[in-house]
Protein backbone atom coordinates (compact mmCIF):
# COMPACT_ATOMS: atom_id res chain seq x y z
CA UNK A 1 0.00 0.00 0.00
CA UNK A 2 1.10 3.31 -0.91
CA UNK A 3 2.37 6.10 1.88
CA UNK A 4 1.51 9.79 1.25
CA UNK A 5 4.53 11.39 -0.99
CA UNK A 6 7.45 12.27 0.62
CA UNK A 7 8.94 15.90 0.13
CA UNK A 8 12.08 16.93 0.48
CA UNK A 9 12.74 14.36 3.30
CA UNK A 10 12.24 10.77 3.66
CA UNK A 11 9.62 11.87 6.58
CA UNK A 12 6.25 13.42 6.06
CA UNK A 13 5.84 16.60 6.92
CA UNK A 14 3.23 16.00 9.21
CA UNK A 15 5.33 14.29 11.60
CA UNK A 16 7.63 15.65 14.32
CA UNK A 17 10.74 14.13 12.82
CA UNK A 18 12.94 16.33 10.97
CA UNK A 19 16.27 16.09 8.89
CA UNK A 20 18.97 14.69 10.35
CA UNK A 21 21.73 17.47 11.72
CA UNK A 22 24.23 15.06 10.88
CA UNK A 23 23.67 14.17 7.20
CA UNK A 24 22.98 17.89 6.24
CA UNK A 25 26.08 19.25 7.40
CA UNK A 26 27.80 16.36 5.54
CA UNK A 27 26.20 16.96 2.21
CA UNK A 28 27.01 20.56 2.32
CA UNK A 29 30.53 19.81 3.38
CA UNK A 30 30.56 17.11 0.46
CA UNK A 31 29.02 19.85 -2.41
CA UNK A 32 32.34 20.91 -3.17
CA UNK A 33 33.75 17.68 -3.14
CA UNK A 34 31.04 16.47 -5.78
CA UNK A 35 31.82 19.50 -8.08
CA UNK A 36 35.75 18.71 -7.97
CA UNK A 37 35.32 14.92 -8.56
CA UNK A 38 32.65 15.35 -11.39
CA UNK A 39 35.29 18.09 -13.21
CA UNK A 40 38.39 16.30 -12.73
CA UNK A 41 36.82 12.97 -13.47
CA UNK A 42 35.03 14.55 -16.78
CA UNK A 43 38.42 15.71 -17.48
CA UNK A 44 40.48 11.94 -17.85
CA UNK A 45 37.72 9.71 -19.31
CA UNK A 46 38.68 9.88 -22.95
CA UNK A 47 36.49 7.28 -24.91
CA UNK A 48 38.16 5.51 -27.71
CA UNK A 49 36.52 4.02 -31.21
CA UNK A 50 36.11 1.11 -29.43
CA UNK A 51 35.14 2.67 -26.13
CA UNK A 52 32.46 4.66 -28.05
CA UNK A 53 31.17 2.10 -29.92
CA UNK A 54 30.63 0.31 -26.79
CA UNK A 55 28.45 3.15 -24.99
CA UNK A 56 26.32 3.64 -28.07
CA UNK A 57 25.37 0.03 -28.50
CA UNK A 58 24.96 0.07 -24.48
CA UNK A 59 22.73 3.12 -24.99
CA UNK A 60 20.52 0.46 -27.27
CA UNK A 61 19.38 -1.12 -23.96
CA UNK A 62 16.27 0.34 -22.50
CA UNK A 63 17.02 3.33 -19.67
CA UNK A 64 14.56 1.44 -17.58
CA UNK A 65 16.87 -1.94 -17.74
CA UNK A 66 20.01 0.21 -17.13
CA UNK A 67 18.96 1.60 -14.54
CA UNK A 68 17.62 -1.64 -12.68
CA UNK A 69 20.81 -3.04 -13.31
CA UNK A 70 22.38 -0.18 -10.87
CA UNK A 71 19.68 -0.70 -8.55
CA UNK A 72 21.51 -4.24 -8.04
CA UNK A 73 24.08 -2.71 -6.58
CA UNK A 74 22.50 -0.20 -4.82
CA UNK A 75 23.68 1.10 -1.33
CA UNK A 76 22.37 3.90 1.19
CA UNK A 77 24.67 7.14 0.69
CA UNK A 78 24.45 6.36 -3.44
CA UNK A 79 22.66 8.27 -5.79
CA UNK A 80 21.89 7.23 -9.22
CA UNK A 81 21.59 9.88 -11.59
CA UNK A 82 20.78 10.36 -15.58
CA UNK A 83 20.88 12.98 -17.80
CA UNK A 84 21.91 14.70 -21.30
CA UNK A 85 25.75 15.05 -19.95
CA UNK A 86 27.34 15.32 -16.39
CA UNK A 87 27.82 19.17 -16.52
CA UNK A 88 24.03 19.64 -16.95
CA UNK A 89 23.45 16.58 -14.33
CA UNK A 90 26.38 18.23 -11.77
CA UNK A 91 24.49 21.42 -12.15
CA UNK A 92 21.31 19.72 -11.18
CA UNK A 93 22.46 18.04 -7.86
CA UNK A 94 24.32 21.72 -6.55
CA UNK A 95 21.15 22.97 -7.16
CA UNK A 96 18.92 20.81 -5.21
CA UNK A 97 21.22 19.44 -2.43
CA UNK A 98 18.16 20.54 -0.07
CA UNK A 99 16.78 17.09 -0.96
CA UNK A 100 19.11 14.87 -0.06
CA UNK A 101 19.60 14.32 3.84
CA UNK A 102 22.65 11.59 3.86
CA UNK A 103 26.40 12.26 2.66
CA UNK A 104 26.73 11.09 -0.88
CA UNK A 105 29.08 8.35 -0.98
CA UNK A 106 28.62 7.61 -4.76
CA UNK A 107 27.00 9.07 -8.00
CA UNK A 108 26.44 6.75 -10.90
CA UNK A 109 26.37 8.43 -13.82
CA UNK A 110 24.10 7.17 -16.84
CA UNK A 111 24.20 9.17 -19.66
CA UNK A 112 20.86 9.63 -21.99
CA UNK A 113 20.60 11.74 -25.20
CA UNK A 114 17.21 11.36 -25.47
CA UNK A 115 16.33 13.00 -22.02
CA UNK A 116 15.10 16.41 -21.48
CA UNK A 117 16.15 16.83 -17.85
CA UNK A 118 17.90 15.08 -15.08
CA UNK A 119 16.60 11.94 -12.84
CA UNK A 120 17.97 10.91 -9.96
CA UNK A 121 17.20 8.39 -7.64
CA UNK A 122 18.52 7.79 -3.77
CA UNK A 123 17.79 4.55 -1.29
CA UNK A 124 16.36 6.11 2.27
CA UNK A 125 17.08 4.87 5.59
CA UNK A 126 14.56 2.65 5.61
CA UNK A 127 15.66 1.01 2.41
CA UNK A 128 13.04 2.05 0.24
CA UNK A 129 14.58 3.31 -3.49
CA UNK A 130 13.21 7.02 -3.94
CA UNK A 131 13.25 9.34 -6.87
CA UNK A 132 13.75 12.90 -6.43
CA UNK A 133 13.27 15.93 -8.88
CA UNK A 134 16.87 17.85 -9.29
CA UNK A 135 14.92 19.63 -12.19
CA UNK A 136 13.75 23.13 -12.00
CA UNK A 137 10.29 22.06 -13.35
CA UNK A 138 7.47 19.41 -12.33
CA UNK A 139 7.78 15.58 -13.36
CA UNK A 140 5.55 13.25 -12.60
CA UNK A 141 5.09 9.38 -11.21
CA UNK A 142 2.06 7.11 -12.16
CA UNK A 143 1.36 4.45 -10.15
CA UNK A 144 -1.54 1.58 -9.31
CA UNK A 145 -3.12 4.32 -6.80
CA UNK A 146 -2.93 7.23 -9.15
CA UNK A 147 -0.67 10.03 -9.73
CA UNK A 148 1.43 11.98 -8.33
CA UNK A 149 3.32 15.44 -9.51
CA UNK A 150 6.72 16.23 -7.93
CA UNK A 151 7.97 19.59 -7.71
CA UNK A 152 11.51 20.93 -8.17
CA UNK A 153 13.25 19.51 -4.90
CA UNK A 154 10.75 17.13 -3.63
CA UNK A 155 10.38 13.42 -3.85
CA UNK A 156 8.68 9.99 -3.68
CA UNK A 157 9.14 6.83 -3.19
CA UNK A 158 9.27 4.60 -5.92
CA UNK A 159 7.50 0.95 -6.31
CA UNK A 160 8.42 -1.46 -9.03
CA UNK A 161 5.71 -0.79 -12.41
CA UNK A 162 5.40 3.06 -11.55
CA UNK A 163 5.94 5.06 -14.36
CA UNK A 164 7.90 8.45 -14.14
CA UNK A 165 7.00 10.89 -16.99
CA UNK A 166 9.48 13.89 -17.52
CA UNK A 167 8.97 16.04 -20.03
CA UNK A 168 8.35 13.62 -23.03
CA UNK A 169 10.00 10.67 -22.01
CA UNK A 170 8.21 7.78 -20.04
CA UNK A 171 9.87 5.19 -18.47
CA UNK A 172 8.86 1.95 -15.86
CA UNK A 173 10.66 1.40 -12.34
CA UNK A 174 12.09 -2.38 -12.83
CA UNK A 175 13.75 -4.15 -9.76
CA UNK A 176 15.87 -5.93 -12.56
CA UNK A 177 16.30 -5.79 -16.26
CA UNK A 178 15.26 -7.84 -18.92
CA UNK A 179 18.75 -9.74 -19.19
CA UNK A 180 21.63 -9.75 -16.22
CA UNK A 181 23.54 -6.29 -17.22
CA UNK A 182 26.44 -6.78 -15.01
CA UNK A 183 28.82 -7.15 -17.21
CA UNK A 184 27.92 -4.14 -18.63
CA UNK A 185 27.67 -1.64 -16.07
CA UNK A 186 30.73 0.06 -16.67
CA UNK A 187 29.78 1.18 -20.11
CA UNK A 188 27.08 2.33 -19.97
CA UNK A 189 27.48 4.41 -16.31
CA UNK A 190 30.28 6.54 -15.12
CA UNK A 191 30.80 6.01 -10.94
CA UNK A 192 32.42 8.90 -9.27
CA UNK A 193 33.56 7.53 -5.83
CA UNK A 194 33.63 9.79 -2.62
CA UNK A 195 33.89 6.72 0.08
CA UNK A 196 37.27 7.64 1.19
CA UNK A 197 36.52 11.24 1.46
CA UNK A 198 32.90 11.03 2.89
CA UNK A 199 34.70 8.72 5.81
CA UNK A 200 36.82 11.69 6.84
CA UNK A 201 34.17 14.33 7.11
CA UNK A 202 31.65 12.02 9.25
CA UNK A 203 34.47 11.37 11.37
CA UNK A 204 35.22 14.83 11.89
CA UNK A 205 32.05 15.40 12.61
CA UNK A 206 31.15 12.48 14.89
CA UNK A 207 33.97 14.28 16.82
CA UNK A 208 32.93 17.59 16.96
CA UNK A 209 29.50 16.40 17.99
CA UNK A 210 31.07 14.06 20.70
CA UNK A 211 33.12 16.93 22.13
CA UNK A 212 29.87 18.34 23.16
CA UNK A 213 28.32 16.05 25.14
CA UNK A 214 30.79 16.78 28.35
CA UNK A 215 30.18 20.74 27.73
CA UNK A 216 28.71 22.17 31.22
CA UNK A 217 24.86 23.11 30.38
CA UNK A 218 25.47 26.37 31.41
CA UNK A 219 27.74 27.20 28.47
CA UNK A 220 25.20 25.86 26.33
CA UNK A 221 24.05 28.94 24.00
CA UNK A 222 20.76 30.71 25.26
CA UNK A 223 18.51 33.18 24.01
CA UNK A 224 19.76 36.93 25.49
CA UNK A 225 17.33 38.14 28.46
CA UNK A 226 17.33 41.05 31.03
CA UNK A 227 19.38 38.84 33.00
CA UNK A 228 22.47 38.92 30.49
CA UNK A 229 22.53 42.20 30.62
CA UNK A 230 24.29 44.45 33.23
CA UNK A 231 24.71 48.03 34.90
CA UNK A 232 21.15 49.39 32.53
CA UNK A 233 18.04 48.42 35.23
CA UNK A 234 16.92 51.90 34.93
CA UNK A 235 16.69 51.44 30.41
CA UNK A 236 15.41 48.35 30.80
CA UNK A 237 12.35 49.85 33.58
CA UNK A 238 11.85 52.17 30.86
CA UNK A 239 11.46 49.79 27.49
CA UNK A 240 9.34 47.47 29.82
CA UNK A 241 7.13 50.41 30.11
CA UNK A 242 7.24 51.65 27.17
CA UNK A 243 7.33 48.24 24.62
CA UNK A 244 7.32 45.14 26.62
CA UNK A 245 4.08 45.74 28.69
CA UNK A 246 1.89 47.31 25.81
CA UNK A 247 2.86 43.86 23.81
CA UNK A 248 2.30 41.57 26.42
CA UNK A 249 -0.94 43.29 28.03
CA UNK A 250 -2.31 45.34 25.19
CA UNK A 251 -6.05 45.52 26.55
CA UNK A 252 -4.25 47.83 29.26
CA UNK A 253 -3.31 50.58 26.64
CA UNK A 254 -6.05 51.42 24.57
CA UNK A 255 -6.56 54.74 26.03
CA UNK A 256 -2.93 55.18 25.54
CA UNK A 257 -0.90 56.35 22.96
CA UNK A 258 2.11 54.03 22.52
CA UNK A 259 5.61 55.57 21.43
CA UNK A 260 6.04 53.32 18.02
CA UNK A 261 9.32 54.75 18.07
CA UNK A 262 12.55 54.97 20.53
CA UNK A 263 15.93 55.90 20.45
CA UNK A 264 18.83 54.26 22.05
CA UNK A 265 21.68 56.88 22.73
CA UNK A 266 25.11 57.02 24.51
CA UNK A 267 28.48 55.71 24.21
CA UNK A 268 29.60 52.76 21.98
CA UNK A 269 29.90 49.79 23.70
CA UNK A 270 27.09 50.71 26.93
CA UNK A 271 24.88 47.40 25.37
CA UNK A 272 22.07 49.48 23.36
CA UNK A 273 21.74 46.97 20.82
CA UNK A 274 22.09 43.66 23.76
CA UNK A 275 19.22 45.32 25.40
CA UNK A 276 16.85 45.44 22.11
CA UNK A 277 17.30 41.83 21.17
CA UNK A 278 16.83 41.20 24.93
CA UNK A 279 13.82 43.03 25.00
CA UNK A 280 12.58 40.95 22.03
CA UNK A 281 12.92 37.54 23.70
CA UNK A 282 11.22 38.83 26.78
CA UNK A 283 8.11 40.09 24.84
CA UNK A 284 8.48 36.99 22.62
CA UNK A 285 8.11 39.65 19.59
CA UNK A 286 9.67 39.02 15.97
CA UNK A 287 13.04 40.40 15.95
CA UNK A 288 15.02 41.56 13.24
CA UNK A 289 17.79 44.06 13.09
CA UNK A 290 19.77 45.93 10.56
CA UNK A 291 22.81 47.79 10.52
CA UNK A 292 22.20 51.27 8.54
CA UNK A 293 24.97 51.27 6.19
CA UNK A 294 24.11 47.40 5.20
CA UNK A 295 21.07 49.37 3.72
CA UNK A 296 22.67 52.46 1.46
CA UNK A 297 22.94 51.82 -1.90
CA UNK A 298 24.83 54.41 -4.38
CA UNK A 299 21.27 53.68 -6.87
CA UNK A 300 19.11 56.17 -5.18
CA UNK A 301 15.89 54.51 -4.90
CA UNK A 302 16.66 51.07 -4.10
CA UNK A 303 17.48 51.31 -0.68
CA UNK A 304 13.69 52.83 -0.12
CA UNK A 305 12.40 50.12 -1.71
CA UNK A 306 14.14 47.34 0.47
CA UNK A 307 13.36 49.84 3.94
CA UNK A 308 9.66 49.15 2.52
CA UNK A 309 9.97 45.63 2.05
CA UNK A 310 11.88 45.34 5.44
CA UNK A 311 9.29 46.76 7.25
CA UNK A 312 6.10 44.70 5.48
CA UNK A 313 8.25 41.78 6.68
CA UNK A 314 8.01 43.53 10.16
CA UNK A 315 4.34 44.65 10.05
CA UNK A 316 2.78 40.89 8.63
CA UNK A 317 4.56 39.03 11.81
CA UNK A 318 3.60 41.64 14.45
CA UNK A 319 3.94 42.24 17.54
CA UNK A 320 7.70 43.17 15.96
CA UNK A 321 10.54 44.81 16.94
CA UNK A 322 12.98 46.19 14.73
CA UNK A 323 16.55 47.62 15.71
CA UNK A 324 18.44 49.62 13.36
CA UNK A 325 22.40 50.22 14.34
CA UNK A 326 24.53 53.32 13.26
CA UNK A 327 20.87 54.82 12.73
CA UNK A 328 22.54 57.98 11.82
CA UNK A 329 24.38 56.66 8.80
CA UNK A 330 21.01 56.96 7.05
CA UNK A 331 18.98 59.16 8.75
CA UNK A 332 21.27 62.19 8.73
CA UNK A 333 19.64 65.92 8.49
CA UNK A 334 18.47 66.36 5.09
CA UNK A 335 20.12 69.41 2.74
CA UNK A 336 20.15 69.75 -0.80
CA UNK A 337 23.72 67.87 -1.20
CA UNK A 338 22.74 64.74 0.22
CA UNK A 339 20.03 63.68 -2.51
CA UNK A 340 20.33 59.92 -1.17
CA UNK A 341 19.43 61.08 3.06
CA UNK A 342 16.55 62.82 2.33
CA UNK A 343 15.10 60.28 -0.05
CA UNK A 344 15.66 57.69 2.75
CA UNK A 345 14.68 59.65 5.65
CA UNK A 346 11.16 61.08 3.46
CA UNK A 347 10.53 57.13 3.03
CA UNK A 348 11.10 56.31 6.35
CA UNK A 349 8.83 59.15 8.04
CA UNK A 350 6.05 58.29 6.05
CA UNK A 351 6.89 54.44 6.65
CA UNK A 352 6.50 55.37 10.64
CA UNK A 353 3.48 57.12 9.84
CA UNK A 354 1.66 54.51 8.78
CA UNK A 355 3.05 52.24 11.55
CA UNK A 356 1.20 55.04 14.11
CA UNK A 357 -1.65 55.56 11.92
CA UNK A 358 -2.70 52.02 12.08
CA UNK A 359 -1.73 51.63 15.55
CA UNK A 360 0.81 48.35 14.36
CA UNK A 361 2.16 46.51 16.86
CA UNK A 362 5.61 47.28 15.71
CA UNK A 363 8.13 49.32 17.95
CA UNK A 364 11.15 50.55 16.01
CA UNK A 365 14.61 50.77 18.15
CA UNK A 366 17.28 52.80 16.62
CA UNK A 367 20.75 52.51 18.04
CA UNK A 368 23.25 55.99 17.70
CA UNK A 369 26.07 57.60 19.18
CA UNK A 370 25.55 60.84 17.43
CA UNK A 371 22.13 61.79 17.76
CA UNK A 372 23.13 65.16 16.70
CA UNK A 373 22.98 63.81 13.16
CA UNK A 374 20.06 62.97 12.93
CA UNK A 375 17.06 64.53 11.25
CA UNK A 376 14.73 67.03 13.06
CA UNK A 377 11.74 65.40 11.69
CA UNK A 378 12.73 62.16 12.82
CA UNK A 379 13.53 62.75 16.63
CA UNK A 380 10.04 64.48 17.05
CA UNK A 381 7.18 62.75 18.93
CA UNK A 382 4.98 60.03 16.76
CA UNK A 383 8.55 59.29 14.90
CA UNK A 384 11.19 59.13 17.63
CA UNK A 385 10.04 60.96 20.18
CA UNK A 386 11.27 58.91 23.27
CA UNK A 387 14.85 58.75 23.58
CA UNK A 388 16.47 57.13 26.35
CA UNK A 389 20.34 57.44 27.35
CA UNK A 390 22.33 53.98 27.41
CA UNK A 391 25.22 55.12 29.55
CA UNK A 392 28.07 53.99 31.61
CA UNK A 393 27.29 51.66 34.20
CA UNK A 394 27.62 53.04 37.77
CA UNK A 395 29.95 50.88 40.38
CA UNK A 396 26.99 48.25 40.88
CA UNK A 397 26.46 48.23 37.27
CA UNK A 398 29.96 47.32 37.07
CA UNK A 399 29.31 44.58 39.44
CA UNK A 400 26.72 42.95 37.83
CA UNK A 401 28.40 42.87 34.43
CA UNK A 402 31.15 41.52 35.55
CA UNK A 403 29.75 38.45 37.49
CA UNK A 404 27.57 38.12 33.94
CA UNK A 405 31.08 37.59 32.23
CA UNK A 406 32.59 35.60 35.44
CA UNK A 407 29.78 33.39 35.97
CA UNK A 408 31.78 30.19 33.87
CA UNK A 409 35.15 31.85 34.51
CA UNK A 410 37.38 30.14 37.88
CA UNK A 411 38.59 33.22 39.84
CA UNK A 412 41.18 32.75 42.29
CA UNK A 413 39.91 32.72 45.57
CA UNK A 414 42.67 35.42 46.37
CA UNK A 415 41.13 37.95 43.98
CA UNK A 416 39.48 40.93 46.01
CA UNK A 417 36.57 41.84 43.80
CA UNK A 418 35.23 44.58 45.01
CA UNK A 419 38.94 46.20 44.74
CA UNK A 420 38.78 44.77 41.00
CA UNK A 421 35.07 46.34 40.41
CA UNK A 422 36.04 49.41 41.70
CA UNK A 423 39.43 49.85 39.38
CA UNK A 424 37.10 49.24 35.77
CA UNK A 425 34.78 51.02 37.29
CA UNK A 426 37.41 53.85 37.61
CA UNK A 427 38.75 53.71 34.32
CA UNK A 428 35.03 54.10 33.31
CA UNK A 429 34.79 50.37 31.27
CA UNK A 430 31.80 49.74 29.80
CA UNK A 431 30.06 46.33 29.08
CA UNK A 432 31.73 45.35 25.95
CA UNK A 433 35.26 46.57 27.51
CA UNK A 434 34.10 44.50 30.57
CA UNK A 435 33.70 41.26 28.24
CA UNK A 436 36.85 42.25 26.73
CA UNK A 437 39.11 42.70 29.50
CA UNK A 438 37.85 38.98 30.92
CA UNK A 439 38.37 37.24 28.02
CA UNK A 440 42.22 39.23 27.97
CA UNK A 441 42.77 38.27 31.56
CA UNK A 442 41.70 34.53 30.44
CA UNK A 443 44.17 34.41 27.71
CA UNK A 444 46.88 36.08 30.09
CA UNK A 445 46.51 33.09 32.60
CA UNK A 446 47.37 31.17 29.11
CA UNK A 447 50.33 32.81 29.01
CA UNK A 448 51.13 32.52 32.31
CA UNK A 449 50.57 28.82 32.23
CA UNK A 450 52.86 28.62 29.00
CA UNK A 451 49.21 26.74 27.51
CA UNK A 452 49.79 28.88 24.03
CA UNK A 453 53.46 27.31 23.56
CA UNK A 454 51.95 23.98 24.18
CA UNK A 455 49.40 24.45 22.01
CA UNK A 456 52.07 25.97 19.39
CA UNK A 457 54.33 22.80 20.27
CA UNK A 458 51.28 20.45 19.36
CA UNK A 459 51.84 18.70 22.70
CA UNK A 460 48.52 20.42 24.79
CA UNK A 461 46.29 18.10 26.53
CA UNK A 462 42.68 18.95 28.12
CA UNK A 463 44.08 18.38 31.63
CA UNK A 464 46.43 21.30 31.13
CA UNK A 465 43.58 23.74 31.68
CA UNK A 466 41.32 21.46 34.19
CA UNK A 467 42.57 23.52 37.33
CA UNK A 468 43.32 26.77 35.77
CA UNK A 469 42.23 29.96 37.55
CA UNK A 470 42.64 33.42 36.86
CA UNK A 471 44.73 35.95 39.17
CA UNK A 472 44.15 39.35 39.83
CA UNK A 473 47.92 40.06 38.03
CA UNK A 474 46.19 38.64 34.66
CA UNK A 475 43.51 41.21 35.51
CA UNK A 476 45.95 43.90 36.28
CA UNK A 477 48.23 42.77 33.30
CA UNK A 478 44.78 43.21 30.86
CA UNK A 479 43.99 46.63 32.40
CA UNK A 480 47.02 48.29 32.18
CA UNK A 481 47.66 46.77 28.36
CA UNK A 482 43.62 47.98 27.57
CA UNK A 483 45.13 51.59 29.04
CA UNK A 484 47.97 51.74 26.96
CA UNK A 485 46.11 51.29 24.15
CA UNK A 486 44.61 54.73 24.49
CA UNK A 487 41.04 53.42 24.84
CA UNK A 488 40.26 55.31 27.98
CA UNK A 489 42.07 58.41 27.97
CA UNK A 490 40.14 59.97 25.31
CA UNK A 491 36.54 58.61 25.51
CA UNK A 492 33.90 61.47 26.58
CA UNK A 493 32.21 61.30 29.49
CA UNK A 494 28.55 61.43 28.26
CA UNK A 495 26.20 59.27 30.11
CA UNK A 496 28.55 58.69 32.80
CA UNK A 497 27.36 60.38 36.19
Amino acid sequence: MRINPIQKSYYSENTKYSKNKFDKQYLQQNSNYISDRFDRTNKIVSFGNIRQTALMLAKQIPLEDRIASLFDIFKRGDIITVGKNIQETQKALKDSLDAFDHIIKRIFFIEEDVLNGNLAFLKNATGEKEIVNINDFDIYLRGDLGNYKLKPHESFYILPGDHIKINDTDMQIKNEPKINLSMQRHIFSKVFDFTETSKDIIKAQNKKELATLSKDKKNKTHPITFADVGGQDKVIDTLKREVLYPIKYPEAFEDIKVNHGIILTGPPGTGKTLIAEALANESNAYFTKLNGSELKSKWVGESEENLRNFFNDAIERQPSIVVFDEFDSVAKKRDQIDNYSAEFVNQFLSIMSDIEKHNDDVFVLATTNKIDLLDDAIMRSGRFGKHINVGIPDLKGTKQIFDIHTENKNLDKSINKDILVQKLHDIKATGADISRLVSDAHNNAFDRLSIFEKMNNGTFKRSDIDNLSINYEDFEKAINSFMSENKIKERKKIGYN
